[in-house]
């Protein structure tokens, strides 16, 4: 399962429990649409029913001893949405959901339509293709690779679209995986525990919310709905009234510390501090009770 990256994750609780700014609100849009872009692309994959090795969000430390800077940079980090192992080759699949419209022009740019110059989408497959080529190199392993860019919004027009095997557009992208994913013949275990010992499970990037817990509004809401309290349906259980999904007490308890852990983890928490952040919904002497239980942590 893909997980939302977690400043994806701070600003979905943050349009909740207070009033965004128009940058962040921006950057919510943007990890949104990333977001359903990789998912789609995912039940694509999935659709296809064929056994290949699908590596999701893989992120990756590079190898400070590859780094022939004399002084000391920051932690130097590379991202890849997708790398799939197929027909006993690798590749990678990066996913853009743009929704408006560029031009390939004349002089090999790419620019909104009608204005300013972007950045050139494959500068990001070239990075791939040489990190990766590097990481091969260390584990001493050899295979055909392709980097490849995936346009996945269907309603994007992109005009004087080159005809590069590296690039996708949604129309054919199905098409195309069909050929391209095959089954392995090898088993690539191995391979897969030497890139997860290189794997960065929390990055350097990630920082706690810029927020205090007095500035956030209380209540419990439902996870898959933007804005929609949960309403009790009896003493232990609450319901959603837009999508219907019910969910015990306890459970929205453990929602409840989640969100706490994930917009400040250093947050020292205790039951009061959850009631409160539950509007008082559900009771200190309650959060207590189902810590005795073992159904919650804090």
């Amino acid at each position: 399962m893909r997980e939302k990256s977690l400043k994806h994750a701070q600003l979905e609780i943050l349009n909740r429990r207070t009033v965004l700014s128009a940058r962040d609100r921006k950057d919510l849009l943007k990890y949104r649409l990333g977001y359903t872009g990789e998912l789609q692309f995912d039940g694509i994959v999935e659709d296809l029913g064929v056994p290949v090795v699908h590596l999701k969000d893989y992120r990756f430390r590079l190898d400070a001893a590859a780094d022939d800077r004399k002084t000391a940079a920051g932690p130097s980090e590379v991202q890849i949405d997708n790398i799939i192992i197929a027909g006993d080759q690798i590749y990678t699949f990066e996913i853009k959901n743009y929704q408006y419209d560029i031009e390939y022009t004349a002089d090999r740019s790419w620019r909104f339509v009608g204005g300013k110059e972007i950045v050139n989408p494959l500068n990001q497959v070239d990075n791939h293709r040489n990190v990766l080529t590097e990481m091969m190199r260390e584990f001493n392993m050899h295979f055909n690779m392709t980097n490849n860019i995936v346009f996945i919004h269907p309603e994007q027009t992109i005009y004087n679209f080159p005809n590069h095997q590296n690039l996708y557009i949604r129309n054919n992208l199905k098409k195309r995986l069909k050929y391209v994913l095959q089954p392995n013949q090898y088993d690539y275990s191995r391979f897969i525990e030497m890139l997860d010992s290189r794997r960065v499970v929390k990055s350097a990037y990630d920082a706690d919310a810029n927020v205090t817990f007095e500035e956030l509004s209380g209540g419990v809401f439902c996870p898959d709905c933007e804005h929609v309290p949960l309403q009790r349906v009896h003493r232990d259980k609450f319901a959603c009234g837009t999508c219907q999904a019910e969910f015990w007490q306890y459970e929205v308890v453990q929602q409840l510390i989640a969100e706490l852990r994930i917009l400040n983890a250093s947050w020292q928490l205790n039951s009061e501090m959850i009631s409160k952040y539950s509007n008082k919904l559900i009771s200190s002497s309650t959060v207590r009770r189902y810590r005795i239980k073992g159904l919650i942590e804090y």
